[in-house]
């Protein structure tokens, strides 16, 4: 489990991220899944973070400083790309207008420099940016996979 410290003039928590370092997390960064992540159920907290390119994100964990996942606006990575989302699916999000949610696909990195990252475009993250709660929903439709070819150089640069 990590250690938080909240930090009285600007009500941030520091935690010490195991990849990104010491962090500061404003609330306003912090979403909560209430049923924690597919593969990762245990972990409810997070912390939403700008990568270091166009539509780049980084969701740390604030329970286990180890866990950080490497997200990116599907929209950006592929303009053709969209997802239905059925208001039953987000209706456990809080209500919501249209404009405040939000879709990120989680990117896995490669083990080895041969092989190139991939995204999950077919079970996006959900985000209700006006509660700040999210969820994982995989379509079942499979006009996009779990592991399509992504170039991150293009989002970066």
């Amino acid at each position: 489990m990590s250690i938080l410290t909240l930090v009285p003039e600007d009500g941030a928590v520091v935690i010490d991220s195991k990849l990104l370092g010491e962090i500061h997390v404003k609330p306003d960064d912090l979403l909560l899944f209430p049923v924690g992540l597919l593969g990762f159920p245990e972990c409810r907290r997070f912390a939403l973070l700008r990568g270091g390119g166009e539509g780049l994100f980084w969701l740390q964990s604030m329970e286990y400083p180890a866990l950080a996942f490497l997200l990116a606006d599907p929209f950006t990575i592929d303009n053709s790309y969209s997802f239905d989302v059925q208001p039953s699916q987000i209706a456990d999000l809080g209500e919501a207008d249209l404009a405040d949610v939000g879709l990120l696909s989680v990117v896995t990195l490669p083990s080895s420099r041969n092989e190139q990252p991939t995204v999950n475009l077919q079970g996006p993250l959900v985000i209700n940016f006006r509660t700040r709660q999210a969820k994982q929903i995989v379509s079942g439709d499979d006009q996009y996979g779990v592991r399509c070819p992504v170039d991150l150089n293009r989002l970066v640069a």
